[in-house]
C-alpha cells in the first residue's frame, strides 16, 4: 500500500528542492522536454534520495508480491503474475542506477536504468492482467480480478486524455500504474 506514496512523496519533496538543479537541465513541469524525470533527481545534490526511492519501489513490490501469490486461485496465470512482479521488484534494483541527461553520452548505468523503466512498464502489466486472470475466483477478490484487468488500458486512457497538457500526461499514466498496487494491497491487508 505504501508503494505508490512513499516513491509520490520523494518525488514531490526531491523535486521541490531540486528545482533550480530540473532547470538546468531543461525540466519543466508541464512542456515537452527530453529529461527523464523524476529519474533525472537522482543526478542531483540529494540523488542518494531519489536512487534509495527507486530501490523501496522495487522493494515493496517483492514484499506485495510475496502476499499476493498465496490469493492466486489458478496456477498458470498466477505463475506468470508472480513473474511481472519479479520484473517489477527489478525494475527497482536497475532504477537505482544513474540516468543520462539531455546532451550525455550514453552509458552503461543509463542503460541499466532503462532497462529498469521497461521493467516497470512490461513487468506492470504483465502482473495486472495474469493478476486478474489468476483471482478469478479467488475467495475475497470479487471485482478485483476485472480491475486488474482494465487497470492498464485505463492507465494508456487516462494518459491520453492528458496528452494536451504536456508531461501531466505521464504522470498520470504512473500514477495509474502505481495506485493498483496501493488498491490491491489495501484489498490484501483487509483479507489478512
Amino acid at each position: 500500500m505504501a508503494m505508490l506514496p512513499v516513491f509520490a512523496l520523494v518525488v514531490v519533496l526531491l523535486t521541490w528542492l531540486e528545482w533550480d538543479f530540473l532547470h538546468e537541465t531543461g525540466w519543466t513541469v508541464l512542456h515537452e522536454h527530453k529529461v527523464n524525470y523524476p529519474s533525472a533527481l537522482a543526478r542531483g545534490k540529494l540523488g542518494l534520495l531519489q536512487s534509495l526511492n527507486f530501490l523501496m519501489l522495487g522493494v515493496f513490490a517483492v514484499i506485495f508480491g510475496q502476499g499476493l501469490r498465496t490469493q492466486f486461485a489458478h496456477r498458470w496465470s498466477g505463475a506468470i503474475a508472480t513473474f511481472g512482479l519479479a520484473a517489477v521488484g527489478l525494475s527497482g534494483l536497475f532504477g537505482a542506477f544513474f540516468t543520462d541527461l539531455p546532451g550525455e553520452t550514453i552509458t552503461w548505468h543509463g542503460g541499466l536504468h532503462g532497462i529498469g523503466f521497461l521493467l516497470l512498464m512490461w513487468g506492470s502489466a504483465v502482473t495486472f492482467v495474469a493478476s486478474g486472470l489468476a483471482l478469478r475466483g479467488a475467495r475475497g477478490w470479487t471485482g478485483y480480478w476485472v480491475y486488474s484487468l482494465l487497470n492498464t488500458p485505463f492507465a494508456i486512457a487516462v494518459s491520453a486524455a492528458l496528452s494536451p497538457f504536456g508531461q501531466v500526461s505521464f504522470y498520470g499514466l504512473v500514477t495509474v500504474l502505481l495506485a493498483w498496487f496501493a488498491v490491491m494491497g489495501r484489498r490484501l491487508r483487509h483479507l489478512a
